[in-house]
């Protein structure tokens, strides 16, 4: 008995190298297969993020295109109205119609570029729609730009492919509805306090019988437009999140943020009646970014990345957009306001372009008339007009 108790411990003891051999191939087995497929899962988590943001991109460019397509085509056209002749008239202007398809276009796109990445990132990448309206008017519409417009494109671009690199896809599920209620009443409250302080200076204005707007009546405006755009993509994003729930409320949703969009379109058409587009556009913009984003962290529960280049690239690529928006509509502000020396050799830059431009399009023999050296500001006025007859 003895001796086979030793022949059992012997066995048992030349057996456990290979057993702690097998366990711990089977450890790093298992360990191998989680890492592929966490990695895997990464890369399907970033291949979707990137493809909302292209789509972010595409609908941002069909709706500031289509505006000024159609604003192009309504030159030829009568005052929009219920006859069944100038619906017609409207219908088969290839012009209008091709840009009233793009804006609508544009919109589905970034209804679905919010159902698959968060509002932090989708908002943000949405103020680019400038920078690519003024690429499209310098090769389309033959329109030269001056050094700060391209800086301000270039700005925006690198700002885009920052948010990019550093957005991180958020499986939210839940929503704290107990935030909600407290973000409104804030909002509420923030419009009130505006809408008083509008109140107030057009009161001391019509007291002095000053005529020109303020620039405190254009920020106000400005602000407000820009806050209800950045409200209408986070309600669009709050429905895909509570479509589990209930199927209802993505229309719903989508139906809230439609009106939000079209009071913004009501206070920024408001501020560019009377005031200056630089300053309203510049504070729409910058709005709706931060709006979204901070909106977005608080109702939505969306969060910054979790590593530290993550945070930095995000954050880049917000301040670089916002910059970049900032500095394209107000160009030809800031060249004015340069010394002399450097203006004349702006100027001079951009003569040669345009000449260069025209004589190009001469050997083309190009039937369109030689067009005029617009700079991005005066672009996105075009764009603000169209605005003003949709609202």
């Amino acid at each position: 008995m003895a001796i086979q108790r030793m022949r059992i411990q012997q066995a048992c003891s030349r057996n456990r190298p290979a057993n702690r051999e097998k366990q711990k191939k089977e450890r790093e087995t298992s360990i191998s297969v989680a890492y592929e497929k966490s990695t895997e899962k990464e890369r399907e988590e970033r291949r979707e993020m990137w493809e909302a943001i292209c789509m972010t991109l595409m609908a941002t460019s069909g709706n500031n295109i289509g505006k000024v397509l159609q604003k192009k085509g309504t030159l030829v056209l009568p005052p929009l109205s219920f006859k069944l002749k100038v619906i017609r008239a409207y219908v088969f202007n290839k012009m209008w119609i091709t840009g009233f398809l793009m804006d609508m276009s544009g919109a589905g796109l970034m209804l679905m570029a919010l159902s698959q990445a968060p509002v932090s990132v989708i908002q943000p990448v949405a103020g680019c729609g400038l920078a690519i309206l003024s690429v499209f008017s310098h090769f389309y519409l033959k329109e030269v730009l001056n050094e700060l417009d391209w800086v301000g494109i270039t700005l925006a671009g690198v700002g885009t492919i920052g948010v990019g690199v550093g957005g991180e896809e958020q499986n939210i599920t839940e929503i704290s509805l107990m935030k909600i209620p407290w973000l409104v009443i804030s909002i509420v409250l923030l419009f009130a306090l505006l809408n008083t302080w509008l109140h107030m200076y057009k009161k001391q204005r019509h007291e002095h019988e000053q005529t020109n707007s303020d620039v405190t009546e254009e920020i106000i405006l400005g602000l407000e437009s820009g806050i209800l755009f950045g409200i209408s993509s986070v309600i669009s994003k709050m429905g895909f999140v509570l479509s589990d729930k209930s199927f209802l409320m993505v229309p719903l949703a989508i139906g809230i943020s439609v009106i939000c969009s079209a009071g913004g379109f009501v206070y920024q058409t408001r501020g560019l009646k009377h005031g200056r587009a630089i300053v309203v556009s510049t504070c729409t913009s910058v709005a709706s970014i931060i709006t979204g984003v901070v909106v977005g962290m608080i109702a939505l529960g969306e969060k910054m990345p979790s590593g530290r280049i993550g945070r930095l690239f995000l954050m880049t690529g917000w301040f670089l957009i916002i910059f970049g928006v900032i500095l394209l509509v107000s160009s030809a502000k800031i060249i004015s306001l340069l010394p002399r020396s450097m203006r004349k050799k702006m100027r001079s830059n951009i003569e040669m372009s345009h000449n260069i431009r025209r004589t190009g399009s001469i050997r083309a023999k190009d039937a369109t008339s030689p067009s005029t050296i617009v700079n991005a500001s005066t672009l996105h006025q075009l764009l603000s007009s169209a605005t003003k007859e949709k609202a």
